[in-house]
């Protein structure tokens, strides 16, 4: 079989059927609903990420805080809890110089192996 007149006849009708292709105009009508049923399921969409619960959790809870008599008492009870926490943790100091000498004395550390 001969395949250049094939060759030649396709490369002939390329040029005719891409003309086609670009003058063709088919609309698709979509239906009238299809806008919002997009944004709806975006919409859907975006409620379950977790930004989205964690507003519609914390949002009831920060709105309380909006006026200034409950803000200023949340800034109390913070300082207060702040103040208490700290002051559980305050630890007598050492002499940094007696600390040193008792972490490198060899006579320290063996007294301190025969107590256990």
């Amino acid at each position: 079989m001969d395949n250049q007149p094939h060759q030649k006849l396709g490369s002939q009708d390329d040029g005719a059927f891409d003309e086609m292709l670009r003058l063709a105009k088919v609309e698709v009508p979509l239906p009238g609903a299809f806008q919002s049923e997009v944004w709806q399921r975006i919409a859907v969409d975006q409620e379950w990420t977790l930004m989205a619960r964690l507003v519609r959790i914390l949002d009831p809870i920060l709105s309380v805080l909006n006026g200034p008599i409950a803000a200023s008492a949340s800034v109390l009870v913070m300082v207060s809890a702040g103040l208490w926490l700290g002051s559980l943790g305050v630890y007598p100091a050492r002499d940094g110089k007696l600390a040193y000498v008792q972490s490198v004395s060899p006579f320290v550390q063996s007294h301190q192996g025969e107590g256990r």
